[in-house]
């Protein structure tokens, strides 16, 4: 095939062209609570694996957000089975740069990191795994199709973000999500101060308080395929809400996610935390995801 910015027909014979002037690629998959979790392999081991799939820790599937193990094992993923690996498969359809990791390539160009989603299969039967997100709502479309039925959806986040506090002489980058949970272990969480302050929902003149990150954000979503369709301030003291591009139901599932990962990724770079919390804060409205589906 030709190399294009459209991955949708790429396929393993591809991949060397598309990443000859790579040396590293990234992976992630969604864990039980919808959280990516992956890793920066060097390229040779991904074009090896890009079709087979590799080994992958099955405790994403058994752990919470801080990876603390759940009371309760799952079947997939225990002590007793030593967190056995699962089969983890790139969705070469999902091919992305990311925007904010870049490097100068041997031609002098400006390369983002390349970037594939994950479904996880069972190790045994090498089908889908019932605690993949992916692979969940992989199966319920397919059950869609075989009825002659699709499926539409959009997706619209709103979010508090909170400035990290400055607990080193360093720069902006290093006040980060880190230091707010420094802040936190010996903190109330209503001394965190907000990235601005008051009640201005839909306001044009807030986000100008923070310019170059709000227009970041709308930017680097462009670029990593999980688009913004309307974005703006909500009720609430460093609200924002983003509405996401409407599509597909999987790809727009990806997107939601891959959202999410963009937003804490550029916000690390400015010093701030976004919260994605359905109530962080008593006697403040809460944060609604709401997702619109369409048969």
């Amino acid at each position: 095939m030709a190399i294009s910015d459209d991955p949708s027909q790429l396929e393993a014979k591809d991949l060397p062209e598309l990443l000859q002037h790579d040396t590293y690629v990234k992976v992630a998959g969604c864990d039980v609570d919808g959280i990516l979790r992956g890793k920066l392999m060097a390229k040779s081991k991904f074009l090896s694996i890009a079709s087979s799939g590799f080994g992958f820790c099955s405790v994403i599937f058994g752990w919470d957000m801080h990876d603390q193990t759940y009371f309760k094992e799952l079947k997939i993923s225990n002590k007793e089975n030593g967190y056995r690996d699962i089969i983890a498969v790139p969705d070469l359809t999902s091919f992305r740069r990311i925007p904010w990791e870049t490097r100068v390539g041997a031609g002098g160009e400006e390369l983002g990191t390349p970037f594939f989603l994950l479904s996880f299969r069972d190790p045994d039967t090498g089908e889908s795994l019932s605690a993949c997100p992916r692979s969940l709502l992989e199966r319920t479309v397919n059950k869609l199709h075989e009825q002659g039925t699709g499926a539409m959806a959009g997706a619209e986040y709103e979010f508090y973000q909170f400035r990290a506090p400055n607990n080193t002489n360093g720069p902006t980058s290093e006040r980060n999500s880190s230091a707010t949970a420094v802040f936190l272990q010996n903190n109330p969480v209503d001394t965190l101060p907000s990235l601005t302050e008051g009640m201005f929902g839909y306001s044009l003149t807030r986000p100008t308080h923070n310019q170059e990150y709000y227009y970041g954000i709308f930017d680097a979503c462009e670029k990593f395929r999980c688009g913004i369709e309307g974005w703006h301030t909500e009720s609430g003291p460093g609200v924002f809400e983003a509405a996401l591009q409407f599509g597909e139901i999987t790809q727009m599932a990806d997107r939601a996610a891959l959202f999410k990962l963009t937003v804490k990724s550029i916000a690390s770079k400015f010093g701030i935390t976004p919260c994605f919390m359905a109530k962080p804060r008593a006697g403040l409205p809460g944060n609604s995801g709401h997702m619109h589906v369409s048969l």
